[in-house]
């Protein structure tokens, strides 16, 4: 009786706001829709060329000096005798190691139990380190020198589309808000989430600019990197809508071939699983192995909640089940009070993020995921407009998870 009031109470929830989304964008298309109004204009700002090098820098050595300052602790605390390498190794976590492994054998060599289980890694990350370790000599030099860049580019675009919207106060905080997030250390390891936030970040700020190709182009690189990059094609959909102020069929379908040019991206990967395996979609089997498939997501927050009150080791309900349950209600309730207030593109792209990350069979790493949900972070910055108080508390919170959440990493805890 407990998990049926659950699962119609918090479907109901979800089906609502995603309903009161749906409304508001078909609100912005022109249609007659009750109660609708115009979301706030936008302040236009466009940083220059000097203040965007200055955020790459800013962003860059932020992240050297976490490196740098984990390094020091890996190799004076945590394995004094290891020597200077453990720096590099002390990364090589969770993840990281199967990113480590393919780009240093490949997907057809990358074998387990004879069977080619790392085909749910998206290849474009890999790749990329593949390519970049020609230069440093080293996998984990390469796998970190990718991220450091990508980071550092995606908080340009990050900045520009807070700008854009909010103004460079706000693009000042949106920046700070996801850098502290206490999740936003796996942007400086050997993970994709630094590639995934450049390519979506990038794709975002030119559908905003309605630079529909060049939004194309970025979101083939993003659904190579996760099948979330999919999700880019709404976006641009519902912001061509949007701009052209109602359902012009001859002009969106001139459009059509830019927006749906991600799904390139995910031909891409399926091709990779055709040439590895001889099926384009034996990633969906090898997902099993990883407790991996979709879960309805009521389904999915009660074995979260049940974990969390319950789940026998003690640290692992404190390192996974608890944060996780406690973000969704926060982002939730973040993305309803944003509802009115920005533009449909964000709005509906970060309802999307957010369901379907909570839609897994076995949920291990929301935070991280919920690292790239973007929106939010300009929906934070705004939610903190002229509340200083608010900024000071959402900093320095987040920081404190930051730290806790990275000693936890470093450690051995189950953070992933």
């Amino acid at each position: 009786m407990a998990k049926l009031i659950w699962t119609v109470a918090l479907s109901g929830f979800v089906v609502a706001l995603g309903l009161i989304l749906v409304l508001r964008w078909l609100g912005s298309a022109g249609l007659p829709v009750p109660g609708y109004r115009p979301c706030p204009a936008s302040g236009r700002v466009e940083p220059g060329h000097r203040t965007c090098a200055g955020v790459f820098a800013a962003a860059l050595l932020f992240r050297l000096v976490v490196f740098l300052a984990v390094a020091a602790y890996a190799c004076l605390v945590l394995s004094p005798n290891a020597g200077a390498g453990w720096a590099l190794e002390i990364w090589k976590r969770w993840d990281a190691l199967h990113y480590v492994n393919l780009a240093e054998l490949g997907y057809g060599g990358y074998i387990e139990n004879g069977q080619h289980l790392f085909l749910v890694f998206f290849p474009l990350y890999p790749w990329l380190v593949r390519l970049v370790s020609l230069l440093t000599g080293n996998t984990m030099a390469a796998g970190l020198l990718v991220s450091f860049l990508c980071y550092a580019g995606g908080c340009v675009y990050l900045y520009k589309l807070a700008a854009w919207e909010l103004g460079e106060g706000a693009a000042r905080r949106a920046v700070i808000f996801l850098s502290l997030f206490p999740y936003a250390f796996f942007f400086g390891g050997v993970m994709t989430e630094s590639l995934f936030f450049l390519t979506t970040s990038a794709a975002l700020w030119q559908i905003r600019r309605h630079r529909w190709w060049a939004a194309g182009v970025w979101g083939v690189l993003a659904a190579l990197t996760r099948m979330h990059g999919l999700l880019l094609i709404g976006a641009a959909g519902a912001e061509l809508v949007e701009h052209l102020g109602g359902f012009r069929w001859r002009e969106i379908f001139r459009r059509l071939p830019a927006l749906l040019l991600p799904v390139l991206g995910t031909a891409g990967y399926l091709t990779l699983n055709w040439y590895i395996t001889g099926d384009p979609f034996a990633f969906t089997e090898m997902q099993k192995h990883w407790s991996q498939g979709f879960c309805w997501i009521s389904d999915t927050l009660w074995y979260v909640l049940e974990n969390a009150l319950h789940y026998p080791t003690v640290s692992v309900r404190f390192e996974i089940w608890i944060p996780t349950i406690l973000m969704f209600p926060l982002f939730f309730a973040l993305l309803w009070w944003a509802g009115k207030r920005f533009r449909s593109m964000y709005t509906l792209y970060a309802f999307a993020c957010l369901t379907l990350n909570y839609s897994l069979s076995w949920l291990l790493s929301a935070g991280r995921y919920l690292s790239c949900a973007l929106p939010f972070f300009l929906f934070a910055a705004a939610l903190t407009e002229k509340r200083r108080w608010l900024s000071v508390l959402f900093a320095a919170g987040m920081a404190v998870g930051f730290l806790w959440n990275l000693a936890g990493y470093l450690t051995g805890g189950q953070i992933m």
